[in-house]
């Protein structure tokens, strides 16, 4: 599984970084990293320009391995807007 071979890779590299340097170990365990489940992202999108969202990041019960991140734009926003122009460009066209 794709996943689990980058967890390897991530357990090689902090132990191999854990032998060579004595500051390492310190700063690892000493290390805090805080999920975020909610808040804001920005992105600039080369045609439509700059587009903000919010969002919520959520893990189906018993699946730690999975996440679910949802992306909502404001209603009415210059993001909402934008999101529908690209959208016009991907629709399918009607048969006459």
């Amino acid at each position: 599984m794709h996943v689990w071979h980058g967890r390897s890779r991530l357990a090689d590299l902090v132990g191999e970084l854990t032998l060579r340097s004595p500051e390492f170990s310190s700063w690892w365990n000493d290390h805090r990293v805080l999920r975020r489940t909610h808040g804001t992202k920005h992105y600039h999108h080369p045609l439509v320009g700059e587009l903000h969202f919010h969002y919520e990041s959520l893990q189906p019960p018993g699946d730690p391995d999975q996440t679910l991140c949802v992306y909502n734009a404001e209603p009415g926003s210059p993001t909402a807007q934008a999101l529908r122009l690209l959208s016009s460009w991907a629709a399918p066209t009607a048969a006459p």
